[in-house]
């Protein structure tokens, strides 16, 4: 089998990537200390203030992160791959990628670009994005986006999700989410790089992965 290097991601792509990165990182760090102030000061601190500040920026960062990955997705010159996200194409793979998964089969089919189970991931973040967006806009007392004066805009939110501490549990939820989502993905990342040895783990910083080019 011979392989060769395939630019698998663009600079677009990989700047977007790591945005969005840095911006979950940021949301959970910060999210965690509004939920339990575990520095000197409190909630009426300074550190409370800089932590809502840096929340809202990284929230605004995702969501920009999320808009240009979908703009990426279907008007990008260098890979359009809206397709390669097909729920139906997608769902219809799933048992071949769990087989595998399950060492049940040696081997998988070979996809374009991500595996159904990718695929299907990927899609959840997204929705899970705009549901945390939702819910901490439900949750917050101020003005919308933190400067427009709108107060109760997403109170509906609540209504739809049973009341405010629901809103509240799950925005926390979503949040564990994406800890589980990014430990597992790197995890992947990191096995596929070693028992494959494609470079995928090296492919977000390089854009560059091994990829089979003949049976």
């Amino acid at each position: 089998m011979e392989r060769e290097l395939i630019r698998q991601w663009s600079l677009s792509y990989i700047i977007d990537h790591w945005v969005r990165v840095v911006a979950i990182a940021g949301l959970i760090v910060t999210g965690f200390y509004i939920h339990w102030p575990f520095l000197p000061g409190g909630a009426g601190s300074a550190i409370m203030a800089w932590m809502r500040f840096t929340h809202f920026v990284a929230a605004y960062a995702l969501l920009l992160g999320l808009v240009i990955r979908v703009y990426l997705a279907f008007r990008s010159t260098f890979d359009r791959d809206w397709r390669d996200f097909s729920l139906v194409e997608n769902l219809r793979n799933v048992p071949d990628m769990v087989g595998y998964y399950l060492f049940l089969k040696g081997s998988h089919r070979d996809y374009r670009k991500y595996n159904p189970l990718q695929a299907l991931s990927y899609l959840a973040v997204g929705v899970a994005i705009l549901l945390a967006a939702l819910t901490g806009a439900a949750l917050y007392h101020g003005n919308l986006f933190g400067f427009i004066p709108a107060p109760g805009s997403f109170r509906w939110v609540n209504g739809l999700l049973g009341g405010e501490p629901a809103t509240r549990v799950w925005h926390i939820l979503i949040m564990w989410f994406f800890i589980v989502f990014a430990l597992i993905h790197v995890y992947m990342a990191i096995v596929s790089t070693l028992v494959n040895r494609d470079r995928s783990l090296r492919s977000i910083f390089t854009g560059y992965k091994l990829k089979k080019t003949s049976p």
